[in-house]
């Protein structure tokens, strides 16, 4: 039994300002202050010896948790945020901040525990009004200005109230104070992370965050963040991808802690995964098509397709020293390949005429671009495919064909083609004459840059040949 003396019960129990109950190991109350008796209306001689369950009710279970974990590890527990209790004879809600202590004999065993409660009840009717309008941090900064105590107090009962409100939300909020140590989280941050809410409270947000995240950048900066995806680890270490906004909880001009809401995209990035996939295989769908028509060119005319892949590679060099990349140098690439399909429409004595062609024979050939166009029109590319092949013989002064199109009329891909395909025309052979070689391939590009042919084209052109060492096979 503790043997306490009768002065220093009085002073506990009389002027210290809190509540005061002691149960022993097997959870009866031995002590139990008047600061009790006033706010329970139970007095000493009516919970004497009852077991703490019995005489205190509407408390939340996570008292008796802690109870517990102070009996079975001997280690002293507070509980926060604060804990809503009622007055047992008038019912009135009232809140309070609770600290429990282990007690020991003079052998260290322990023959109890002790419960100290304080009543932070310092303004109802303001509080409601806070809860009323949700004014949130810009409340926070208000009331922080004024009483810096009292918004701390306001902020644990805001998130408390948060808590509430986003149980039944997806997104997981973490608050962590300015040691890195997580002092509140919501239900859906214990569904996705797989702790508890007493396992998460207390413990280094580094437990979750990669070593590499920002998170911690806030407390230093006391500016907001916004990740792409970063993984934080759940309980059983594995990761799960994440998108999240950390910001600074600011009171008087000084960081104080910091609020990361975040989203479990688990299912988003399997989706992507497959979307993946499918783009992956309907890419190769599109690159077995282009290969077949350059084939079937290729059968029935060989030099249109050896043509084509040299055009092919002039140009994706050119782009290449340009800069560019993604779809635009991917269009480049199929509709080099492609640009003289429509020849295949064209008789192939024509094609190989090895004289000079008659007007007639001229205008037929000239039909093989808007043939081009009309076979690709259909197919449905992500990049303006048939309007590039379309367009690969239209020059800057409306001089081309098939519809005379001018300047910034015709498509950046087509003026690319355009001067690849003259200077392999030019450097060839052809079945009218042998081939020219390539400088008078660059010195007729250069004789008609800007006239007939782009001029940051031109000047790539010659660029990968002359200096760069580009060489045709």
């Amino acid at each position: 039994m503790l043997h306490i003396g009768k002065e220093l019960v009085s002073l506990i129990l009389e002027n210290s300002g809190f509540g005061v109950v002691f149960v022993d190991t097997s959870g009866k109350i031995r002590l139990w202050n008047s600061w009790m008796s006033n706010r329970t209306g139970l007095g000493l001689e009516d919970v004497l010896g009852i077991d703490i369950r019995e005489a205190l009710t509407n408390i939340p279970d996570s008292f008796f948790e802690a109870l517990t974990y102070v009996r079975d590890n001997c280690l002293p527990r507070v509980l926060s945020p604060v804990f809503h209790m009622s007055y047992i004879s008038k019912n009135l809600p009232t809140r309070q901040f609770v600290k429990i202590l282990p007690v020991l004999d003079e052998i260290r065993e322990m023959i109890g525990t002790l419960i100290l409660i304080e009543d932070i009840t310092t303004n109802i009717e303001y509080e409601e009004e806070v809860e009323k309008k949700s004014k949130h941090l810009r409340v926070l900064k208000e009331k922080a200005r004024k009483d810096q105590q009292e918004a701390l107090t306001w902020l644990r009962e805001q998130l408390d109230f948060n808590n509430a409100l986003t149980e039944s939300l997806g997104e997981g909020i973490i608050v962590f104070n300015r040691g890195g140590i997580i002092t509140s989280t919501n239900p859906s941050t214990e569904r996705m992370l797989g702790w508890s809410s007493m396992e998460l409270f207390g413990i280094h947000i580094k437990n979750i965050i990669p070593e590499s995240s920002k998170v911690l950048s806030v407390l230093e900066h006391g500016l907001a963040i916004k990740s792409e995806e970063e993984f934080f680890r759940r309980k059983d270490e594995t990761p799960i991808p994440v998108l999240y906004v950390a910001s600074p909880i600011i009171i008087n001009g000084k960081t104080n802690s910091v609020i990361v809401t975040f989203l479990d995209i688990s299912e988003r990035k399997a989706i992507e995964n497959r979307l993946k996939e499918e783009y992956k295989k309907t890419k190769k769908v599109l690159n077995d098509l282009v290969n077949t028509l350059s084939y079937t060119a290729e059968i029935r005319d060989p030099y249109t397709a050896g043509h084509q892949r040299r055009v092919t590679t002039i140009a994706l060099a050119i782009v290449d020293e340009m800069g560019i990349d993604g779809d635009m140098r991917e269009a480049i690439n199929i509709a080099g390949i492609l640009h003289d399909i429509g020849k295949i429409s064209i008789p192939a004595e024509i094609l190989s005429k090895p004289g000079r062609l008659n007007s007639y024979e001229m205008q037929l050939i000239k039909t093989h671009s808007r043939t081009g166009y009309e076979i690709l029109k259909g197919i449905d590319f992500i990049q303006p495919i048939p309007k590039i092949v379309l367009q690969h013989h239209e020059r800057l002064d409306g001089s081309g064909y098939p519809d005379g199109l001018k300047g910034e009329d015709i498509l950046f891909e087509a003026r690319v083609i355009a001067v690849a395909d003259v200077v392999e025309a030019i450097a060839s052979h052809r079945p009218y004459r042998a081939a020219l070689g390539i400088d008078p391939a660059l010195d007729e590009i250069e004789r008609n840059r800007g006239l007939l042919f782009d001029e940051r084209v031109v000047d790539y052109c010659v660029k990968i040949f002359r200096e760069k060492g580009f060489r045709l096979d």
